[in-house]
């Protein structure tokens, strides 16, 4: 029962990855993007699904800013409305101009309608009838059973669909130690962790040779620093897009850590609808902050200083902190991001947090998030096609199958 993955695969992030790869479909990405309207129509009819039946609290839309993760309160409510009509009937037509084999189970579109409407109705009543202040809708979606369901999954060591011989297992199981848990990735919440370590055999860390450590460093921080006193402006293309993205939440980390003001605005940049700001315009609510043009090319330049240096992680100790401690070191004597403030502790302090989250970024994130990696995906991509080929290939190319978008 794990609805975490169907949870991300819907989430603002991939939609407005998705977004920005229609919007460049034949310029920077390949033309087969341009056909991705309706899988996007579905995505967002779900997700906004995903989100009136999962109502937790009551600062939930406060904190998201989205008026769907409001508590019920009204009967009168048009979300309920949407739930009935527009929803449903939007399923309704999907199902009838889909083939068999490109629409859901007969099941899934059963408990789907059933969901919906039984939730609707259970909403209204509990406001007309019961006479409650407000309903939350995330506890309809967790029962017993669907507790009972993730625990026989669990049990097999893995999630795949069950056989009758290990249900049977797992309930053995369950009887003789009397301890039921939930999948961490299920949608019901659980007081028993089951997260455990691997004991593996202790490495011996490979023999490092200092010198060529730093002579590797000292070639990637000169590149690093030819990118940054070069004139030339940021390429627009969905890699330098999902960095922009990156460089949003590093000024957020700006102003909330920094207090000088004036190189806040240098990192901050004006909201726009621009190619290289796609990915951020596109999924905005009204919350998130947009970098300058001299934050990102920055970054752009940390990234691929970055790739190099861990390319050779096994003869450097502690790679990231040795880019960190390297990058501060220059770029707080290049003339970049420059408030008048030169004093050099100052310096060290903006470019220590700067390098720092965008370490942090690639460090805490095995994953990457949904938005940069459709797009990294659809880079490795077209470079890999233009290798096979040999020909140049445009970014995005081929990333979603044409048979794939709905």
């Amino acid at each position: 029962m794990g609805v975490m993955r169907a949870v991300q695969l819907f989430s603002a992030a991939v939609i407005g990855a998705l977004n920005y790869l229609k919007d460049q479909a034949g310029h920077t990405c390949d033309l087969v993007f341009a056909s991705a309207g309706p899988t996007i129509d579905f995505m967002k009819m779900m997700q906004k699904w995903f989100t009136l039946m999962d109502v937790s609290n009551f600062q939930q839309y406060i904190h998201s800013n989205n008026e769907d993760a409001r508590p019920f309160t009204d009967v009168e409510d048009p979300r309920l409305e949407w739930l009935k009509t527009v929803f449903l009937g939007y399923i309704e037509d999907l199902k009838n101009e889909s083939s068999a084999g490109n629409f859901f189970s007969k099941e899934t579109y059963h408990a789907l309608v059933f969901a919906t409407k039984s939730n609707a109705d259970c909403i209204r009543h509990l406001l007309t009838v019961k006479h409650f202040r407000l309903v939350l809708t995330r506890k309809m979606s967790s029962d017993p059973i669907e507790s009972l369901f993730g625990f026989l999954r669990r049990s097999s060591g893995c999630n795949d669909m069950l056989d009758v011989k290990s249900a049977v297992c797992g309930l053995e199981k369950m009887l003789k130690t009397g301890i039921v848990a939930a999948s961490k990735e299920s949608n019901v919440q659980s007081s028993t962790s089951f997260a455990s370590r691997q004991l593996l055999p202790s490495q011996q860390s490979p023999t490092t040779n200092p010198g060529a450590d730093d002579k590797i460093l000292d070639v990637e921080v000169t590149t690093l620093k030819e990118h940054c006193l070069s004139e030339g402006t940021c390429p627009t293309n969905p890699d330098v897009a999902s960095v922009a993205m990156v460089g949003g939440f590093i000024v957020r980390a700006a102003s909330e850590s920094l207090s000088c003001q004036d190189c806040i605005a240098l990192l901050q940049g004006p909201k726009a609808d621009t190619p290289l700001l796609g990915l951020i315009a596109h999924q905005n609510r009204g919350g998130l902050l947009y970098p300058s043009q001299e934050l990102t090319k920055l970054l752009v330049g940390l990234r691929k200083f970055v790739d190099c240096v861990l390319a050779h992680r096994r003869r450097i100790t502690k790679p990231l902190q040795v880019c960190v401690k390297r990058s501060v070191e220059l770029l707080a004597v290049l003339p970049i991001l420059s408030c008048g403030n030169a004093d050099i502790d100052h310096r060290k302090q903006l470019f220590e947090l700067i390098s720092k989250n965008h370490d942090t970024t690639r460090r805490q994130t095995t994953v990457p998030p949904a938005a940069v990696m459709i797009v990294s995906v659809a880079s490795a991509t077209a470079r890999r096609l233009s290798k096979t080929e040999g020909r140049p290939a445009p970014l995005g190319a081929r990333a979603i199958p044409q048979a794939s978008l709905i």
